[in-house]
């Protein structure tokens, strides 16, 4: 199973892009989103790596996700998989 995010593909979202290609994420286009993917049970991602300000923050989930959000505050995303 595949643990992704998806995020739409605009200069505003660049820093989480790159925040999530250093935890180890792989990034795919599709369509006018990226596509945030790894094959890791769990991820978590840190505001404060990001740069970004709390409110773009919190419009990183309106692209959808595949996985179960475990926490989503000001400062982190905590994401698993879905179990089978």
């Amino acid at each position: 199973m595949t643990l992704a995010v998806y995020v739409l593909d605009v200069p505003e979202f660049e820093p989480v892009v790159h925040t999530a290609r250093t935890a180890g994420m792989a990034v795919r286009r599709t369509g006018d989103y990226l596509e945030l993917s790894t094959t890791e049970q769990e991820i978590v991602l840190r505001r404060e790596e990001t740069g970004m300000r709390t409110a773009l923050w919190h419009a990183l989930l309106t692209g959808g996700l595949d996985g179960r959000i475990v926490s989503f505050t000001p400062d982190t995303l905590h994401l698993v998989q879905e179990e089978a």
